[in-house]
């Protein structure tokens, strides 16, 4: 059994993880469709705020399969895990920089300035002020970058599993512990039951 591509005994962190990011990538999917058949004002300029997160999801979708297929495998060791964080962010942040061109390049190359009321309050970039449906695609933005960095951080905090992979269930509890045996723990009993303090 699989749960989002991952085995159900998969760590609820690594789960947890990579849903987040896959979760960014269908709503990018939703709103490019979107941007793309609703007709609106500066549609040049929302599709500018798109680049990034239709490049972005692209590489993470590349790297998440690759993750899930280690883990179903039992390969995904933390070394592994690590250089796959470590390349998923590396390549948002060229991707990011491609958008960024993209979006000059294929801009509106004459933009029709929005009309500031005076004390009109809202966010505005340049002259054209966000709406409601452009700050969504703005947030989403955000919470791609920072689904990216907890990728990341869980990278460096979590445990490896002795046995290699990192997907068993329950394994980031286990520190310190060495080979113990149904025999050593017998062999401890055995030596309490001997103890007079002990009882």
């Amino acid at each position: 059994m699989t749960f989002l591509g991952l085995p159900r005994d998969a760590s609820p962190r690594l789960k947890a993880i990579q849903g987040c990011q896959l979760a960014i990538v269908s709503l990018t999917i939703v709103a490019t469709f979107l941007a793309a058949v609703v007709s609106q004002k500066h549609k040049a300029f929302t599709f500018g705020l798109l680049y990034p997160l239709i490049l972005i999801s692209c590489s993470t979708t590349f790297f998440v399969f690759r993750e899930q297929r280690r883990a179903r495998e039992g390969t995904l060791t933390k070394d592994k895990y690590v250089k796959y964080q470590l390349f998923k962010l590396f390549a948002a942040f060229g991707l990011a920089f491609v958008a960024f061109v993209l979006s000059i390049v294929l801009g509106e190359k004459k933009v029709e300035c929005d009309m500031k009321l005076p004390g009109e309050q809202g966010l505005w970039l340049g002259c054209i002020k966000v709406n409601t449906w452009q700050a969504l695609i703005l947030w989403m933005n955000a919470f791609n970058w920072i689904f990216l960095w907890a990728g990341v951080f869980y990278s460096c905090c979590m445990t490896g599993n002795r046995q290699g992979a990192i997907t068993l269930n329950g394994e980031e509890a286990h520190i310190g512990l060495e080979n113990d045996t149904s025999r050593d723990e017998a062999t401890a009993r055995n030596l309490q039951a001997q103890d007079s303090n002990w009882r």
